[in-house]
C-alpha cells in the first residue's frame, strides 16, 4: 500500500504477537515499506529547515508567518529613516538581542513619487546564526492609484 499522506490518512493493520512474518494480511517486509513511506511523506510535508517548498509546514512558519508578523522571536529591532531623519522608514532591522550580532530579518522600503507609499518592499530573511547566512528574499512590488493599493506582485527567491 503506498501512502495516501497528506491528502488522506493511512490506516495499517498492526500484527499481534501469534502473527509470523509471513502472514497475511501483516507481512512483515510490507509493514516496514508503509511506514517508510509514510515517514517520507510526513518529512515533506513538514520540510527541511528553510525549505523552498512552499506548501511545507517550515516554509509557512518560518518564513510568511515570520514576515507577516514582524519576526516575534526577534529581541531587538532598529531603523533607519530617509534621509535621517523620521517618519518615513528607510530600513527596520530585527536581531536576536541588543548586541546585533544575530540578523533575523531586512525589511527595505523604496518609495515612489508620493514619498509616504513604498513601491518596492524587501524582506531579507537570515538563518538566524551568528555567521547571518542570507536564506530568502520576498521582494513585493506595490502599485497604487492614488493612495489605494491597487495590486502587490510576490517574488521569493
Amino acid at each position: 500500500m503506498a501512502t495516501s499522506f497528506p491528502t488522506g490518512l493511512d490506516s495499517y493493520i498492526n500484527p499481534s504477537g501469534t502473527d509470523h512474518l509471513d502472514d497475511l494480511p501483516v507481512l512483515h517486509h510490507l509493514q516496514h515499506t508503509n511506514k517508510n513511506d509514510a515517514i517520507e511523506a510526513i518529512e515533506a510535508k513538514v520540510g527541511i529547515d528553510f525549505s523552498s517548498v512552499t506548501n511545507s509546514l517550515d516554509f509557512i512558519t518560518n518564513l510568511l508567518l515570520m514576515t507577516w508578523l514582524q519576526h516575534p522571536k526577534g529581541g531587538y529591532r532598529e531603523y533607519t529613516y530617509v534621509g535621517g531623519q523620521t517618519p518615513i522608514v528607510d530600513t527596520a532591522t530585527w536581531y536576536t538581542d541588543g548586541t546585533k550580532a544575530i540578523k533575523l530579518v531586512e525589511k527595505t522600503y523604496t518609495y515612489g513619487s508620493i514619498k509616504i507609499l513604498p513601491t518596492v518592499i524587501v524582506l531579507q530573511l537570515y538563518d538566524g546564526t551568528p555567521a547571518n547566512v542570507l536564506k530568502r528574499t520576498i521582494t513585493d512590488t506595490i502599485t497604487y492609484d492614488r493612495v489605494f493599493e491597487i495590486s502587490r506582485t510576490r517574488i521569493i527567491t
